[in-house]
């Protein structure tokens, strides 16, 4: 049996990924591809990315 190891991105990859993908005029998917990652991977850095900053001080 012969399984794959998860691939590794650097933050600064999955950073740039996600401003070509909402930069471009291309469908997320295409991107994908053209990048070489899984479009599911893609959409998953795009929510990640796109959420806002949550600060662990609660406000008062």
């Amino acid at each position: 049996m012969n399984q794959e190891k998860p691939k590794v991105y650097s933050a600064e990859f999955r950073a740039s990924s996600v401003k070509l993908a909402l930069d471009s005029d291309r469908p997320i998917p295409q991107t994908a591809k053209d990048l070489g990652i899984n479009p599911n991977t893609l959409h998953t850095w795009i929510n990640k990315y796109s959420q806002p900053k949550v600060s662990n001080k609660a406000e008062r």
